[in-house]
């Protein structure tokens, strides 16, 4: 008696899908593996999604060609329905072993069999679309713990504008193959903290692990370098320079040595008392590059931001270029701390 309900219960279950271009209700099914979710019911069409192994879905639409319009937590899309399962029941108990669904096509289209123990023949389905294997080459994978262990997926290039349930605000680890780099970032739609990644990374800051929720992943081809023609070096005048006890949670004018008031550049921002930066103030820019002294001509050609530099990467003796909100460029070296006080000194030349 046990496996005719079984049997019942499970094609009670399913025989509610519609393989046609529209389906009557949503029927829930399981993802049997780690499954890509596209735009489209084909390989063809653009990866916006994962399922993980397991996860429960509800199957919205099917073609004929064995791709199913699946609805879930994350971005919904379709699936190949060779990797989707019967659905656990709500108690918790699994379908019954020996019951198989497979797809075949009639005379009246699409439609499913389903066929439990030794009873009958399961009709042969046609060979669906095979799922592609995982991005090789230029790719991006991400990692739940740190030094790449936990839950894994990997994505070649493109974007994500938001994470499943499996991986937002999870991700602690990077690893990169061929050329890849990834914008990786702590909002959907690559909103908020932004990081570029271009290497692999075992562990990441305090202002990404377990924060994000958005990425891209992107190449940049090398191209020839041509010869530079040397310019004139302009001779740097000093305009301001001394040093400064910047408070925690304090900001720093570095266009005249002043903390507070108004046109500061820099913010000695502390987010938790594990979590501190310094931030750029008023339009003005930041570029830590190697941490060096770089001096005017250094810090002149240097690449700016207006992204934080979290404290971490600044131990005491790193120096950081600064465009001030006046244009002028400036440049500050991490001379020590006085309990949470950070002591810098700075010069700041003229334009």
């Amino acid at each position: 008696m046990t496996l005719i309900r079984s049997a019942i219960l499970v094609i009670f279950t399913f025989t509610s899908i519609i393989f046609s271009a529209a389906a009557a209700s949503a029927t829930p099914a399981a993802s049997s593996t780690s499954l890509n979710v596209r735009s489209g019911p084909g390989t063809s069409f653009g990866v916006v999604d994962t399922l993980f192994e397991g996860e429960i879905v509800e199957v919205t639409e099917c073609q004929a060609n064995g791709w199913c319009y699946v609805e879930h937590t994350g971005t919904n899309g379709w699936v190949s329905s060779s990797y989707l399962t019967i659905a656990p029941e709500p108690s918790g108990e699994v379908a019954d072993p020996d019951c198989s669904l497979s797809l075949t096509i009639g005379p009246d289209g699409p439609s499913l069999t389903i066929t439990c123990g030794d009873g009958g023949v399961v009709l042969p389905a046609p060979d669906p679309e095979p799922e592609p294997a995982p991005p090789v080459g230029n790719q991006a994978c991400f990692y739940t713990n740190a030094n790449f262990g936990g839950s894994e997926f990997c994505y070649g290039v493109g974007t994500l504008n938001s994470l499943n349930a499996t991986f937002n605000d999870r991700i602690s680890s990077v690893k990169l193959d061929g050329i890849a780099k990834v914008q990786l970032c702590a909002d959907t739609n690559l909103g908020g903290y932004c990081r570029t990644i271009d290497s692999n990374v075992t562990a990441l800051g305090l202002l990404l692990n377990d924060r994000a929720s958005s990425l891209k992943v992107f190449t940049q081809m090398l191209m020839p370098i041509p010869i530079p023609i040397p310019l004139p070096v302009p001779v740097p005048v000093t305009f301001s320079t001394g040093p400064i006890a910047l408070q925690q949670t304090f900001t720093a004018n570095l266009d005249d040595g002043t903390t507070g008031g108004s046109g500061v550049d820099i913010w000695y921002r502390a987010v938790t008392a594990t979590n501190k930066m310094i931030s750029p103030r008023s339009g003005a820019l930041l570029a830590l590059g190697d941490g060096s002294n770089r001096g005017f001509a250094g810090c002149n050609t240097a690449s700016y931001s207006a992204n934080p530099i979290p404290l971490p990467n600044m131990p005491v003796g790193t120096y950081v270029c600064v465009k001030t909100d006046q244009g002028r460029i400036s440049q500050f070296r991490v001379n020590g701390f006085t309990g949470t006080t950070m002591n810098i000194g700075y010069t700041t030349w003229a334009n």
